[in-house]
């Protein structure tokens, strides 16, 4: 506070020093007149001059640097112009790029979701395909349960009874071997993991990165894309298997060759069709890639696989496998023999199976009767039961089985249809 009043008491001072009051004379006609001025109105005096003075010099400068200043201005604008539009050109490139990324990840997507659906579609035809392509060995083989279990027949007439193989009841699957067949085994349902669920919108809702979306949803993609390919995998794999397997059941029966009964099939249901022949091995360009090539190739084995199986079964269901009876004892076999009325050496054509009087005899396969009138048979429908007559020492049936107008093993076939009619599971 001292020092304030210090500083003051100087300031004042040096007003009183540098504004004492003057006075101005005006000698006028002789007269003296004179004007005094004031400390006070001297310093207003003062100020009003400085400000005067000081606008004078600051219109001075801006006149003469008014070109220069001009220009300046003009080029801190020009320079924040380019600035501002090259951000812009940066902003519009970053966002053409963006949108071009986008354009093309999204075409990417629709294009791979369009093979992953047309994949769908083919190999849900191919599981259709499949399973009608085992329904007669079904059908077969509920029957011939169902004649185990001592379900009743249609009852038939007479003794004697010649049948010609006609179409079979329809039915399944079949067999697990390699030189000879196990036991059948029903093919396990095809199942695409990872399939269900795949819900885009619901991914978008799940993260709020786009890169990890993307990356997501090529995640997901690829997962049901490797789960296709595993199922068709699968699915060669089971029908190659299959395929050898009733080849091997017919080739059990001695009576014709797998490929010479696919012929018969093949030449007798063959489905009209027609068009240019292209080689598969040469579409490649047609398809589009080699990629898609390689799995209408694969589906194409698989289809002409599951083709071939169901022929196969066709031919399998048209062939007497069953055994004509439930419950018999084996008393003479097919091939050379001595006669048990003459001892002498002869050739016997069929099987003779003994049972008791009456039990039942059932059609070893569909087939039409050929003597005593013309009537359809059924798979396992009864046509006589077992008696005695002609040379016969006792109840049993001589069965015998032709194929092709010539004699065959009828146990070759029994022992086939033992692979074909085994208990399930």
């Amino acid at each position: 506070m001292h020092q304030r009043h210090h500083w003051a008491d100087k300031f004042r001072s040096f007003l009183r020093h540098m504004y004492v009051e003057r006075q101005i004379y005006i000698r006028s006609h002789g007269h003296v007149q004179f004007i005094s001025l004031p400390p006070l109105t001297q310093t207003v005096f003062a100020a009003i001059a400085f400000v005067f003075l000081s606008w004078i010099a600051f219109a001075s400068v801006n006149v003469v640097f008014k070109e220069q200043i001009i220009a300046a201005k003009d080029r801190r604008y020009v320079k924040m112009q380019g600035a501002y539009e090259e951000r812009m050109a940066q902003l519009q490139s970053a966002y053409d790029e963006l949108n071009g990324q986008l354009v093309i990840t999204e075409e990417r997507f629709l294009a791979t979701t369009r093979q992953l659906e047309e994949k769908h579609k083919q190999l849900a035809t191919l599981m259709s395909q499949r399973q009608s392509a085992g329904s007669q060995l079904d059908t077969m083989r509920r029957r011939y349960a169902a004649t185990l279990g001592g379900q009743e027949g249609t009852p038939g007439d007479g003794n004697t009874v010649l049948m010609r193989v006609d179409g079979a009841s329809e039915g399944p699957d079949v067999v697990h071997t390699t030189a000879r067949p196990a036991r059948m085994t029903e093919l396990e349902p095809f199942v695409i993991e990872g399939s269900e669920g795949l819900d885009f919108a619901g991914l978008a809702g799940n993260t709020e990165d786009d890169n990890a979306l993307v990356s997501l949803i090529d995640t997901r993609l690829a997962q049901l894309d490797d789960a296709q390919q595993s199922l068709i995998n699968n699915v060669e794999e089971v029908t190659d298997r299959r395929v050898r397997e009733l080849k091997s059941i017919i080739s059990m029966t001695k009576a014709v060759e797998p490929e010479q009964m696919l012929k018969r099939t093949a030449g007798k249901n063959g489905d009209a069709q027609g068009g240019p022949f292209i080689d598969l091995a040469d579409t490649d360009a047609l398809a589009g890639g080699s990629g898609e090539t390689g799995f209408a190739k694969q589906l194409f084995r698989v289809s002409s696989n599951l083709k071939k199986m169901a022929d196969l079964e066709e031919s399998i269901a048209r062939m007497p496998l069953a055994s004509p009876l439930v419950s018999y004892r084996h008393t003479s076999s097919y091939g050379p023999r001595r006669d048990p009325f003459n001892g002498r050496m002869a050739f016997h054509s069929g099987e003779d199976m003994a049972a008791g009087y009456g039990s039942k005899i059932y059609a070893p396969s569909a087939g039409t009767v050929t003597f005593a009138g013309w009537k359809e048979i059924a798979f396992r429908e009864t046509i006589g039961r077992v008696g005695s007559s002609g040379r016969s020492s006792g109840a049993h049936l001589h069965y015998e089985v032709w194929f092709d107008g010539i004699v065959r093993n009828p146990s070759k076939f029994i022992e086939a249809g033992h692979y074909v009619f085994a208990k399930q599971g």
